[in-house]
């Protein structure tokens, strides 16, 4: 399974090995904006030494995320309030923002978040030093409550 995972994403294998030796090094995993992750070396049921493969994986993806998503979120706030649209920004999960606002500014809404999204690269850039790669895309639905959202037409 991991060699399919990662003959399809070319390079990851490279960093997680990478990282692999960071930890049994006992020096933390440095992510690209500046968060550090220490993790130590756990014991497997017959107290050898084993590398906390599922933190480590998961912890910079993670944490990288929530960085991405606080740039994201604080610019949405400056746009929405500079635009004069009455918004309440309810809460961010992992890769959702959730705001809540009347039906009428569901458009601009919208293309504030789009715009937000396209100038991740740029802000990430001006905040923390680092050129981003990846593209950043928004989607945005609205609905009465989470259960009952729908694609923007």
């Amino acid at each position: 399974m991991n060699e399919k995972f990662y003959s399809k994403y070319h390079g990851l294998d490279k960093k997680h090995k990478e990282w692999m030796q960071v930890v049994a090094s006992g020096k933390p995993i440095e992510g690209p904006l500046g968060r550090s992750w220490q993790l130590d070396m756990g014991r497997d049921r017959y107290g050898n030494l084993k590398l906390p493969l599922n933190q480590l994986v998961n912890l910079p993806v993670q944490g990288t995320g929530a960085d991405i998503m606080t740039i994201a979120r604080i610019s949405a706030y400056k746009r929405v309030k500079k635009a004069g649209i009455p918004c309440d920004f309810i809460s961010t999960v992992h890769d959702s923002i959730v705001v809540d606002t009347h039906m009428e500014y569901l458009s601009p809404i919208r293309d504030i978040f789009d715009l937000v999204f396209a100038d991740i690269p740029k802000n990430i850039k001006a905040v923390f030093g680092y050129d981003w790669k990846v593209p950043m895309a928004c989607e945005s639905k609205y609905g009465p409550n989470m259960k009952d959202m729908r694609k923007f037409p």
